[in-house]
């Protein structure tokens, strides 16, 4: 084979490669909406679990493991400890508010395989007493910072990072 007949041969390999490797990468505008409105639809089930006291329906939509980022620590929950630790906490608790404060923000990769959603949450809930004290009544401005990973075609949040103060409205 001739010098120029290899030349060609490896530009034509070099671009069937890139080509290959760009169409992986390219997602279209349908895939970008179809995993904006999956992200949104955990989202509200969020809320439907908080309200229906769900925790179930809650851990449906994270990982095997959700890393936890809050009051300064660091700490990894499996899923079934998870459930467990939201459903005492569901069924002592009654929720006045637990609403947008904003429409959340999400942010796709350009693979389509991990998104962050940032949002703001306005929580009122009372806490029924333990041991005999009074109730605890909470009015919390939450703002947190979940990922999200494409796991088996599904998104499953691996972690979340939060913040609260206390809600003035």
């Amino acid at each position: 084979m001739t010098l120029f007949l290899r030349r060609i041969a490896l530009l034509l390999t070099a671009t069937t490669i890139a080509a290959c490797a760009s169409g992986l990468a390219r997602r279209t505008a349908d895939d970008e909406a179809a995993d904006r409105a999956a992200l949104l639809r955990l989202h509200a089930e969020q809320r439907t679990a908080h309200l229906e006291h769900r925790a179930d329906l809650l851990v449906a939509g994270q990982a095997d493991t959700l890393w936890n980022v809050s009051g300064g620590r660091v700490s990894a929950s499996p899923r079934e400890q998870a459930r467990a630790s939201f459903q005492r906490y569901f069924d002592a608790s009654t929720f006045a508010a637990w609403d947008d404060l904003a429409p959340p923000r999400i942010r796709i990769s350009a693979d389509g395989r991990m998104a962050s959603v940032i949002v703001e949450k306005r929580v009122h809930v009372t806490i029924a007493p333990w041991r005999g004290g009074a109730p605890v009544v909470q009015q919390v401005r939450y703002a947190w910072l979940s990922v999200y990973e494409k796991i088996d075609g599904r998104w499953q949040m691996t972690a979340i990072a939060s913040t609260e103060r206390a809600d003035s409205t």
